[in-house]
């Protein structure tokens, strides 16, 4: 087992000898000496001791700055400090406690007392090493854990984009979004995570739904079912299972109050509402803006909608490039698709079998196929075309 290291800091030689022999001798410990503070910041780079014990009154540096400049180095932060004084000014000792001296050696030194006091500051530097380490061990722990939770995360995306059509990009675009109006409100980043993963990962309950039930409520509820099972997902489930829930208390399923619903579900109830909004408006209107959606909006700000969020989105837009709000596609019900239009994303029936892949471009021989497919497999949410 290695000895301690101390270093002591003394301009009074016959003093410093005394101490050397006392405490390499009778204490066992490795020993270096230093007569004034700059010699004594030098050698502890070098020696780096467990325990500097230094006198107050030297050369270069007096006893609180050397501590003063040990405490703010990081790889000499950790060894203990001890002062040597004749002063008995209380407020003085405060002082260098506040710069960090771990306690006081009161000359002339008694050898009882300067080894007990010694091997007593030794074990509370042992305690402080092994603190330090276990949280080292639970942050490194702590950060594998969050690389397997998000690793699980991309898997749960993926399964979800091989079985519905371009959710992953639906579930990133809503995630940008929903980060852009987060960042107005201050939202802290701490609860920033949550959102990110159910913005992302909203749509896994249609995994598990009925393939003829197309109703968004059933599928939250599912997706909520799904990410509760994990701990680390118990968050994004809490804010899909508020999506729905209006800011008058109309809402489903708990009829929760301004509030007391989640700010983060009550961010992505807007910005799910924009983006289902434009899709609306786009299978009729030409040339669709995002103030002719948000006009839409603003009928239901105080009853559906949090009038803070309304506004916050309205600036987010107004303050961005607008290829960032701007649709490029548009979902239509198998009935409006037409000869000509080019797929914005692929084509896949209720089965998980993809008919056409996006970018194809929709012929008569095609349209023919997916109409003759729907009636023994159906595509349950339409097609998503290029907005022309």
């Amino acid at each position: 087992m290695s000895r301690a290291k101390i270093l002591l800091a003394e301009d009074d030689r016959a003093v410093l000898v005394s101490l050397e022999r006392l405490l390499h001798g009778q204490g066992g410990f490795e020993v270096e000496t230093a007569t004034d503070g700059q010699e004594a910041l030098e050698k502890a780079h070098t020696f780096q001791p467990d325990l500097i014990i230094s006198d107050y009154s030297m050369p270069s540096l007096n006893g609180f700055e050397l501590c003063k400049e040990v405490k703010s180095t990081p790889k000499l932060a950790g060894a203990m400090f001890v002062v040597l004084t004749g002063f008995t000014d209380p407020s003085l000792k405060v002082s260098g406690l506040n710069l960090g001296v771990d306690d006081y050696l009161t000359k002339p030194v008694e050898t009882a007392e300067l080894l007990a006091k010694v091997r007593a500051t030794l074990r509370i530097k042992t305690l402080h090493d092994e603190l330090r380490s276990d949280k080292e061990q639970l942050q490194r722990l702590h950060r594998e854990l969050r690389d397997s939770f998000d690793n699980l995360s991309r898997v749960f995306v993926r399964l979800l984009d091989l079985r519905i059509p371009d959710a992953s990009t639906r579930g990133e675009r809503l995630m940008k979004r929903a980060r852009a109006v987060a960042r107005r409100m201050k939202v802290p980043g701490k609860y920033i995570r949550d959102m990110d993963v159910a913005a992302q990962l909203r749509e896994i309950g249609k995994l598990v739904a009925p393939a003829n039930d197309s109703d968004e409520w059933h599928y939250l509820v599912a997706s909520k079912a799904i990410l509760e099972q994990v701990s680390h997902f118990v968050g994004a489930a809490e804010v899909i299972g508020s999506i729905r829930e209006n800011w008058d208390g109309t809402g489903y399923p708990d009829h929760r109050l301004q509030g007391q619903i989640p700010v983060r579900s009550r961010i992505l109830r807007v910005l799910i509402d924009f983006e289902s909004g434009w899709e609306e408006r786009a299978s009729t209107t030409p040339n669709v803006t995002p103030d002719h959606v948000l006009e839409d909006l603003r009928r239901y700000v105080g009853t559906r909608y949090d009038p803070l969020i309304v506004t916050q989105l309205e600036m987010a837009i107004a303050t961005s490039p607008g290829t960032d709000w701007h649709l490029t596609k548009r979902r239509v019900g198998l009935k409006e698709l037409d000869v000509g239009m080019v797929l914005a994303e692929d084509l896949c029936t209720s089965s998980g079998v993809k008919l056409l892949s996006r970018g194809a471009q929709i012929s008569t021989t095609t349209l023919e196929l997916i109409r003759r497919r729907h009636t023994s497999d159906p595509i349950i949410f339409g097609a998503c075309v290029e907005v022309a």
